[in-house]
């Protein structure tokens, strides 16, 4: 039986959903094959910025093995007792799994709510670094338009289609360009890139510009020849694009009472908007949005807290210092927010007929 014909779906309420109400989300990852860019802090506190302060359903998913978004949106004890039981973690792996056994797509999401953040999230698992190899093998069949490739590959988009009733599926990714998010990418509407401001990130943007642009193109190959043209999804028909970049981790020094900064940082921040449009040419328009979403610059030591108080840094209840320092990252998150709807709006303003 095709893929395809299975109709039942969920919403975050558990009630079913009909193949005629169904409204799929916009999905979109957050990935740097770089690490330590403020990624998954960035995930979080704008999921949470939508969800409090822009009434948008947002859920989750934490697509890295590491989990650092399953551990700063839920609490302690919520944490411990997702992971005390191997054989009944709900997580991500579950999602997976049963397809890696021949059992198919799995037919419910395991999705759980976040207390504070507004969203909801499927938590992360270190196990999900397991199906990086069946997920690698079974690419070769779907660039061939084989059946089992194309299943395996389009095990996010499924998720996805499940995803019933809300507006955003964010994906926190890890730091490579392996199989697992190869196929995320394939499956997501847009990405952002968050970026440090240096020679590495630089690297990055051509490393990823370069492997999407790759994997697009085998792709197409494969679902125009494929073996079973049920098993493509009705609505697959868009292509992966470049929503934005968030600058994170400014390097700044003290000089004559105020705060700049570094000079070679500088010449690095400034180049950006062109490197960019060179490295990612293709994916975005230049003549549609201004990709530059916003900076991030240091909060002290507002991060720590929030991740502490599993909170997003726009709500940390901790008063003295924080109360500048919490003041200072509503005003980064809502124009980043700001100019992340405003460029998918005019996005799909040019991309309608």
């Amino acid at each position: 039986m095709s893929l395809r014909s299975r109709k039942n779906t969920c919403n975050p309420n558990n009630s079913i959903v009909h193949a005629k109400d169904r409204r799929l989300p916009i999905a979109v990852c957050f990935f740097n094959n770089k690490g330590g860019v403020g990624k998954t802090t960035l995930v979080a506190n704008l999921s949470a910025e939508l969800s409090l302060n822009h009434s948008r359903k947002v859920l989750l998913i934490d697509a890295d093995p590491q989990c650092n978004l399953t551990q700063y949106v839920l609490e302690d004890d919520e944490f411990i007792d997702i992971y005390e039981n191997q054989d009944t973690m709900a997580t991500i792996y579950s999602v997976i799994h049963p397809l890696s056994i021949g059992k198919g797509y799995k037919e419910n999401l395991p999705i759980k709510h976040t207390k504070h953040f507004g969203s909801d999230i499927v938590v992360g698992d270190p196990r999900l670094a397991l199906k990086e190899d069946l997920l690698a093998q079974d690419w070769r069949d779907a660039k061939a338009g084989g059946t089992r490739g194309l299943r395996t590959t389009f095990v996010f988009y499924d998720l996805i289609e499940k995803a019933i009733g809300y507006d955003f599926v964010f994906f926190d990714m890890g730091p490579s360009l392996g199989a697992i998010n190869r196929a995320i990418l394939l499956a997501v509407n847009y990405f952002v890139v968050p970026m440090s401001i240096d020679i590495f990130s630089i690297w990055a943007i051509k490393n990823i510009g370069e492997a999407v642009k790759v994997w697009q193109k085998d792709f197409e190959f494969g679902i125009k020849n494929a073996e079973d043209p049920g098993e493509i999804p009705a609505e697959y028909t868009k292509k992966l694009r470049f929503i934005g970049y968030v600058t994170q981790q400014h390097k700044e020094r003290t000089q004559k009472g105020s705060r700049r900064i570094v000079e070679a940082y500088d010449v690095i921040s400034k180049k950006l908007p062109e490197e960019i449009e060179d490295k990612l040419s293709g994916l975005y328009s230049p003549k549609i949005i201004n990709p530059h979403l916003g900076d991030i610059k240091h909060l002290a030591s507002l991060a720590p807290k929030s991740q502490t108080l599993h909170s997003p840094m726009i709500s940390v209840s901790a008063k003295g210092s924080y109360t500048i320092t919490r003041s200072q990252a509503r005003k980064i998150y809502k124009g980043i927010a700001e100019k992340f709807l405003a460029n998918i709006e005019k996005i799909a303003t040019a991309a309608s007929p």
